[in-house]
C-alpha cells in the first residue's frame, strides 16, 4: 500500500514538473517572439529615421535655392517608395519645379489681396517699376522661408514628419501647404507657399487662413496680425517695402476700426477711425 501511494505521488510530481517546464517554456517562446518584433520594429524605426533625415537634407538644397539638384534627388528618392509614401515627393518636387518657374519669370504678380497706401499718403512703391524691381520675388521668398522650414521641420519631426497638402485658396491661388492636418485639411499651424510667389506662415482651419499668422507678398509687402476665414480680421499689422506701416483693426480684408498709419520714418501721417481702407474720422 505504501509503496502504491509512493508511486502515485511520484507520478504527480512528475506531472507537475512537465507541466510547470511546459508552462516556462511556452512563457520563453512568447518573450523570444516579443523581443524579435521589438527589434524588427526598432530597425523599422531606424530605417524610416534615415529616410527622412535624407529627404530633410535635400529640402536643406530646395531652400538653398538648388532647385534642380533638389527636384533630382526627389526624383531619385520617388522611384524607391512605395506608392502609399510618395505623396509627400510629389508635392516636394511640384514645389521645386514652380520654384524654377518663378526664378524664371522673376516677374510674380502682386497678390490679389494686396492693401494700397492710403490716398493722401500713397507710397509710389507700386507705381515705380524700377522700385518694384529692386524686391526680387524669389529671393525674398527664400531667406524669409529658409527660418519658417528649419521651425517646419522640428514639428514635422515630432508629428511624424507633418502632412503635405496642395489646395486652392478661397481667392483661386494654387498653393502647397505644410503643417498639421486634420479631416484631410489644413487645420492648425501650417506653412503655405503660393504660386504667386507669396507665402503664409501661421494658423489654419479647415483650409483657410484662421487665427495669427504672417503672410508675405512677393514685392516685399507683410501683414502681421489676425485673420478670420482666410480674410484680415480683428488686430494687425501691415508693412510697405518702404518703410510705411498700418497698426490697427480690420475687417474683411481692409482697414476697419481704429487705426494709425506711419510714415516711412516713422511718424504719424493719419490716425483715427477708418472705413473700407478710407480715413474716415481723424483723430485731434
Amino acid at each position: 500500500m505504501r509503496k502504491q501511494y509512493f508511486t502515485y505521488i511520484t507520478a504527480f510530481f512528475l506531472l507537475l514538473t512537465t507541466g510547470v517546464a511546459i508552462y516556462y517554456q511556452s512563457k520563453a517562446k512568447d518573450l523570444q517572439n516579443e523581443l524579435e518584433a521589438t527589434k524588427a520594429h526598432e530597425i523599422e524605426m531606424e530605417g524610416s529615421i534615415a529616410a527622412q533625415h535624407e529627404l530633410l537634407s535635400v529640402d536643406s538644397l530646395l531652400v538653398d535655392g538648388n532647385y534642380r539638384a533638389a527636384l533630382t534627388a526627389y526624383e531619385e528618392q520617388f522611384k524607391e517608395l512605395q506608392e502609399d509614401d510618395s505623396a509627400g515627393l510629389q508635392l516636394r518636387m511640384a514645389l521645386a519645379n514652380q520654384l524654377m518657374h518663378l526664378r524664371a519669370s522673376r516677374n510674380a504678380r502682386l497678390n490679389q489681396d494686396s492693401v494700397p497706401a492710403q490716398d493722401s499718403v500713397q507710397t509710389d512703391i507700386l507705381s515705380n517699376a524700377r522700385v518694384v524691381k529692386q524686391y526680387d520675388s524669389i529671393n525674398f521668398v527664400l531667406e524669409k522661408t529658409k527660418v519658417q522650414l528649419a521651425r517646419t521641420k522640428k514639428q514635422l519631426l515630432k508629428k511624424s514628419f507633418g502632412e503635405y497638402l496642395t489646395f486652392k485658396s478661397s481667392k483661386g491661388s494654387q498653393l502647397h501647404y505644410v503643417g498639421e492636418v486634420k479631416d484631410h485639411k489644413a487645420n492648425g499651424h501650417g506653412l503655405a507657399l503660393l504660386n504667386t510667389g507669396s507665402r503664409y506662415e501661421g494658423e489654419w482651419k479647415d483650409n483657410m487662413r484662421h487665427g495669427e499668422g504672417t503672410f508675405f507678398w512677393a514685392d516685399g509687402e507683410r501683414y502681421e496680425g489676425n485673420y478670420v476665414n482666410d480674410k484680415r480680421q480683428g488686430e494687425g499689422t501691415y508693412y510697405w517695402p518702404n518703410g510705411e506701416k498700418y497698426v490697427g483693426q480690420w475687417k474683411n480684408d481692409q482697414r476697419y476700426g481704429k487705426g494709425i498709419f506711419f510714415g516711412k520714418d516713422g511718424e504719424i501721417v493719419a490716425n483715427g477711425v477708418w472705413k473700407e481702407d478710407v480715413l474716415v474720422q481723424a483723430d485731434k
